[in-house]
Protein backbone atom coordinates (compact mmCIF):
# COMPACT_ATOMS: atom_id res chain seq x y z
CA UNK A 1 0.00 0.00 0.00
CA UNK A 2 1.15 3.62 -1.25
CA UNK A 3 1.09 5.56 2.70
CA UNK A 4 2.90 7.78 4.85
CA UNK A 5 2.60 8.14 8.32
CA UNK A 6 3.65 11.25 10.65
CA UNK A 7 3.48 11.46 14.49
CA UNK A 8 3.29 14.98 15.82
CA UNK A 9 4.99 16.67 12.49
CA UNK A 10 7.61 14.08 12.11
CA UNK A 11 7.83 11.65 9.22
CA UNK A 12 7.91 8.05 10.99
CA UNK A 13 8.14 4.05 9.29
CA UNK A 14 5.74 2.34 10.92
CA UNK A 15 2.58 2.46 14.30
CA UNK A 16 3.25 1.49 17.71
CA UNK A 17 1.60 -1.50 18.97
CA UNK A 18 -0.11 0.67 21.54
CA UNK A 19 -1.86 3.27 19.51
CA UNK A 20 -4.83 4.29 20.82
CA UNK A 21 -6.54 3.82 17.30
CA UNK A 22 -5.86 0.01 17.02
CA UNK A 23 -6.12 -0.32 20.72
CA UNK A 24 -9.61 1.49 21.48
CA UNK A 25 -10.67 3.05 18.15
CA UNK A 26 -9.41 6.13 19.47
CA UNK A 27 -9.31 8.55 16.29
CA UNK A 28 -10.87 9.40 13.36
CA UNK A 29 -10.73 8.89 8.89
CA UNK A 30 -11.93 10.50 6.38
CA UNK A 31 -12.38 8.62 3.31
CA UNK A 32 -11.99 11.50 0.00
CA UNK A 33 -12.03 10.81 -3.77
CA UNK A 34 -9.67 12.20 -5.98
CA UNK A 35 -10.56 13.39 -9.62
CA UNK A 36 -7.20 14.31 -11.78
CA UNK A 37 -5.37 14.66 -8.16
CA UNK A 38 -7.84 17.10 -6.97
CA UNK A 39 -9.98 16.05 -3.59
CA UNK A 40 -13.21 16.34 -3.78
CA UNK A 41 -15.68 18.25 -1.34
CA UNK A 42 -12.48 18.84 0.63
CA UNK A 43 -13.88 21.46 2.46
CA UNK A 44 -16.53 19.86 3.89
CA UNK A 45 -14.22 16.85 4.52
CA UNK A 46 -11.72 19.54 6.56
CA UNK A 47 -14.67 20.88 8.67
CA UNK A 48 -15.94 17.43 9.97
CA UNK A 49 -12.40 16.48 11.00
CA UNK A 50 -11.92 18.93 12.54
CA UNK A 51 -15.48 18.60 14.36
CA UNK A 52 -14.00 15.18 15.45
CA UNK A 53 -10.71 16.22 16.65
CA UNK A 54 -12.77 18.56 18.50
CA UNK A 55 -15.22 16.43 20.29
CA UNK A 56 -12.81 13.88 20.93
CA UNK A 57 -9.96 16.62 22.36
CA UNK A 58 -7.82 15.57 19.82
CA UNK A 59 -5.20 18.18 18.11
CA UNK A 60 -6.00 19.82 14.86
CA UNK A 61 -2.54 20.35 12.96
CA UNK A 62 -2.43 22.62 9.82
CA UNK A 63 0.31 21.23 8.38
CA UNK A 64 -1.92 17.94 7.73
CA UNK A 65 -3.33 20.53 5.07
CA UNK A 66 0.41 20.73 3.46
CA UNK A 67 0.80 16.87 4.06
CA UNK A 68 -2.33 15.89 2.05
CA UNK A 69 -1.30 18.37 -1.14
CA UNK A 70 2.49 16.61 -1.39
CA UNK A 71 0.82 12.95 -1.21
CA UNK A 72 -1.81 13.74 -4.17
CA UNK A 73 1.24 15.62 -6.09
CA UNK A 74 0.72 14.40 -9.75
CA UNK A 75 -1.63 11.78 -8.95
CA UNK A 76 -4.76 11.03 -10.78
CA UNK A 77 -8.17 9.45 -10.07
CA UNK A 78 -8.29 7.39 -6.79
CA UNK A 79 -8.95 7.30 -3.32
CA UNK A 80 -7.27 9.11 -0.29
CA UNK A 81 -7.79 8.20 3.18
CA UNK A 82 -6.96 10.22 6.36
CA UNK A 83 -6.60 8.18 9.35
CA UNK A 84 -5.81 10.72 12.70
CA UNK A 85 -5.04 8.66 16.36
CA UNK A 86 -4.20 10.08 19.68
CA UNK A 87 -0.79 8.20 19.46
CA UNK A 88 0.78 5.62 21.67
CA UNK A 89 -1.02 5.43 25.08
CA UNK A 90 0.25 2.28 26.56
CA UNK A 91 -2.73 -0.12 28.65
CA UNK A 92 -5.70 2.03 30.13
CA UNK A 93 -8.77 4.12 29.05
CA UNK A 94 -7.29 7.24 30.23
CA UNK A 95 -5.46 8.95 26.95
CA UNK A 96 -1.96 10.58 27.96
CA UNK A 97 -1.95 14.10 28.53
CA UNK A 98 1.23 14.22 26.28
CA UNK A 99 0.65 11.75 23.41
CA UNK A 100 1.23 12.93 20.09
CA UNK A 101 -1.14 12.69 17.37
CA UNK A 102 -0.52 9.72 14.77
CA UNK A 103 -1.96 11.34 10.64
CA UNK A 104 -1.55 8.49 7.94
CA UNK A 105 -2.16 8.72 4.56
CA UNK A 106 -3.15 6.11 2.14
CA UNK A 107 -3.99 5.71 -2.07
CA UNK A 108 -6.10 3.19 -3.05
CA UNK A 109 -7.72 2.34 -6.41
CA UNK A 110 -11.73 3.44 -7.17
CA UNK A 111 -14.09 0.91 -6.44
CA UNK A 112 -16.08 -0.86 -9.39
CA UNK A 113 -19.38 0.42 -8.87
CA UNK A 114 -21.64 -0.50 -12.05
CA UNK A 115 -22.63 2.67 -13.90
CA UNK A 116 -25.74 1.37 -13.46
CA UNK A 117 -26.61 2.29 -10.01
CA UNK A 118 -26.43 6.10 -10.88
CA UNK A 119 -28.21 5.56 -14.32
CA UNK A 120 -30.98 3.00 -13.25
CA UNK A 121 -31.24 2.99 -9.55
CA UNK A 122 -30.86 0.52 -7.05
CA UNK A 123 -32.47 -2.34 -4.77
CA UNK A 124 -32.35 -1.64 -1.39
CA UNK A 125 -32.83 -3.72 2.15
CA UNK A 126 -32.90 -3.63 5.59
CA UNK A 127 -30.74 -4.15 8.27
CA UNK A 128 -32.19 -5.86 11.60
CA UNK A 129 -29.01 -4.36 13.25
CA UNK A 130 -30.15 -1.28 14.74
CA UNK A 131 -27.23 1.65 15.79
CA UNK A 132 -26.89 2.67 18.97
CA UNK A 133 -27.82 5.60 20.44
CA UNK A 134 -24.71 8.05 21.36
CA UNK A 135 -25.44 11.99 20.76
CA UNK A 136 -21.87 12.24 22.23
CA UNK A 137 -20.01 10.57 18.77
CA UNK A 138 -22.83 11.21 16.50
CA UNK A 139 -22.30 12.70 13.23
CA UNK A 140 -17.93 12.39 13.37
CA UNK A 141 -16.50 9.23 11.07
CA UNK A 142 -14.43 7.75 14.53
CA UNK A 143 -13.14 4.73 14.09
CA UNK A 144 -15.11 2.44 15.94
CA UNK A 145 -16.74 0.93 12.85
CA UNK A 146 -17.89 -2.42 14.22
CA UNK A 147 -21.64 -1.79 13.97
CA UNK A 148 -20.49 -0.96 10.14
CA UNK A 149 -18.83 -3.97 9.69
CA UNK A 150 -22.19 -5.82 11.16
CA UNK A 151 -24.03 -3.96 8.92
CA UNK A 152 -21.73 -4.52 5.76
CA UNK A 153 -21.74 -8.09 6.61
CA UNK A 154 -25.42 -8.26 6.74
CA UNK A 155 -26.19 -6.11 3.91
CA UNK A 156 -23.95 -8.80 1.50
CA UNK A 157 -26.63 -11.53 2.53
CA UNK A 158 -29.01 -9.54 0.64
CA UNK A 159 -28.90 -10.52 -2.42
CA UNK A 160 -29.41 -8.08 -5.50
CA UNK A 161 -29.36 -4.95 -2.49
CA UNK A 162 -26.45 -2.35 -3.37
CA UNK A 163 -27.53 -0.42 0.18
CA UNK A 164 -29.69 -1.21 2.81
CA UNK A 165 -31.88 1.42 5.43
CA UNK A 166 -30.48 1.32 8.51
CA UNK A 167 -32.49 2.22 11.66
CA UNK A 168 -31.58 3.53 15.26
CA UNK A 169 -32.28 1.51 18.53
CA UNK A 170 -35.69 3.04 18.68
CA UNK A 171 -36.86 2.55 14.87
CA UNK A 172 -35.61 5.52 13.72
CA UNK A 173 -33.94 5.56 10.11
CA UNK A 174 -30.84 7.10 10.56
CA UNK A 175 -28.83 6.20 7.39
CA UNK A 176 -27.56 3.92 5.03
CA UNK A 177 -25.11 0.87 5.60
CA UNK A 178 -22.24 3.52 3.90
CA UNK A 179 -24.15 6.36 2.55
CA UNK A 180 -26.88 8.84 4.04
CA UNK A 181 -29.84 9.19 2.04
CA UNK A 182 -32.63 11.58 1.06
CA UNK A 183 -36.10 11.25 0.36
CA UNK A 184 -38.52 13.72 -1.90
CA UNK A 185 -42.41 14.24 -0.85
CA UNK A 186 -44.01 17.04 -2.52
CA UNK A 187 -41.08 18.52 -3.75
CA UNK A 188 -39.77 18.55 -0.34
CA UNK A 189 -36.02 16.72 0.23
CA UNK A 190 -36.10 14.89 3.17
CA UNK A 191 -33.03 13.64 4.98
CA UNK A 192 -32.71 12.07 8.65
CA UNK A 193 -31.59 13.69 11.68
CA UNK A 194 -28.17 12.61 12.93
CA UNK A 195 -27.81 14.21 16.31
CA UNK A 196 -28.57 11.13 18.31
CA UNK A 197 -26.18 8.41 15.77
CA UNK A 198 -25.09 8.01 12.55
CA UNK A 199 -21.93 9.87 10.34
CA UNK A 200 -22.34 13.44 8.93
CA UNK A 201 -21.50 12.50 5.23
CA UNK A 202 -20.00 15.24 3.50
CA UNK A 203 -21.80 14.61 0.14
CA UNK A 204 -25.28 15.11 2.62
CA UNK A 205 -23.78 18.20 4.02
CA UNK A 206 -22.69 19.81 0.26
CA UNK A 207 -26.08 19.02 -0.87
CA UNK A 208 -28.12 20.39 2.00
CA UNK A 209 -26.24 23.80 1.57
CA UNK A 210 -26.38 23.74 -2.25
CA UNK A 211 -30.21 23.45 -1.64
CA UNK A 212 -30.03 26.80 0.55
CA UNK A 213 -28.17 28.31 -2.00
CA UNK A 214 -30.67 27.76 -4.65
CA UNK A 215 -34.06 27.67 -2.84
CA UNK A 216 -34.68 24.20 -3.11
CA UNK A 217 -37.01 23.31 -0.33
CA UNK A 218 -35.55 20.78 2.29
CA UNK A 219 -36.12 19.48 5.86
CA UNK A 220 -33.58 17.75 8.52
CA UNK A 221 -36.08 16.22 10.37
CA UNK A 222 -37.16 12.41 12.21
CA UNK A 223 -37.55 9.57 8.96
CA UNK A 224 -39.31 6.67 9.70
CA UNK A 225 -39.89 2.99 7.67
CA UNK A 226 -43.46 4.52 6.96
CA UNK A 227 -42.19 7.59 5.18
CA UNK A 228 -39.33 5.57 2.76
CA UNK A 229 -42.56 4.01 1.61
CA UNK A 230 -44.72 6.99 0.95
CA UNK A 231 -41.78 8.83 -0.58
CA UNK A 232 -42.42 10.33 -3.80
CA UNK A 233 -38.69 9.59 -4.46
CA UNK A 234 -35.77 8.73 -2.84
CA UNK A 235 -31.79 8.23 -3.10
CA UNK A 236 -28.28 7.35 -1.45
CA UNK A 237 -25.43 9.13 -1.88
CA UNK A 238 -21.72 9.17 -0.45
CA UNK A 239 -18.77 11.17 -1.82
CA UNK A 240 -17.40 8.48 -3.04
CA UNK A 241 -19.97 7.38 -5.86
CA UNK A 242 -22.03 10.33 -5.95
CA UNK A 243 -25.93 9.51 -5.70
CA UNK A 244 -27.65 6.32 -6.17
CA UNK A 245 -31.60 6.33 -6.83
CA UNK A 246 -33.45 3.61 -5.45
CA UNK A 247 -35.40 1.68 -7.69
CA UNK A 248 -36.74 -1.06 -5.47
CA UNK A 249 -37.42 -1.73 -1.33
CA UNK A 250 -39.64 -4.30 -0.72
CA UNK A 251 -42.67 -4.59 -2.90
CA UNK A 252 -42.26 -1.01 -4.46
CA UNK A 253 -40.78 0.47 -6.96
CA UNK A 254 -39.59 3.40 -7.69
CA UNK A 255 -38.01 5.32 -11.46
CA UNK A 256 -35.68 8.00 -10.55
CA UNK A 257 -37.19 11.31 -10.22
CA UNK A 258 -36.46 14.88 -11.40
CA UNK A 259 -35.60 16.15 -7.86
CA UNK A 260 -32.80 13.12 -7.93
CA UNK A 261 -31.82 14.22 -11.65
CA UNK A 262 -31.30 17.44 -10.28
CA UNK A 263 -29.19 16.56 -7.25
CA UNK A 264 -27.36 14.56 -9.54
CA UNK A 265 -27.11 17.09 -11.97
CA UNK A 266 -26.24 19.76 -9.13
CA UNK A 267 -22.99 17.72 -8.07
CA UNK A 268 -21.71 16.45 -11.66
CA UNK A 269 -19.24 19.10 -11.93
CA UNK A 270 -17.71 18.43 -8.47
CA UNK A 271 -16.67 14.81 -9.51
CA UNK A 272 -15.17 15.39 -13.00
CA UNK A 273 -11.86 17.31 -13.24
CA UNK A 274 -11.45 20.93 -14.03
Amino acid sequence: MDCRIWQGSRRIDSVRADDRGLAYGDGLFETVRVVAGRPVLMEWHWARLSAGCQRLGLPDLLFWRDALDDFLAGRGDGIVKLLVTRGGGGRGYLPPFDAEPVFILSWHALPDFPLRNSEEGIAVGLCQLELAVQPALAGIKHLNRLEQVLLRRELVAQPGCAEAVVCDSEGRVVEGVFSNLFLVRDGVLITPDLARCGVRGVLRDALLDAAAELGLPAHVGTVSLADCGAADEWFFCNSVYGIWPVRRWGERAWLPGPMTRQCQAMIAAWFHSA
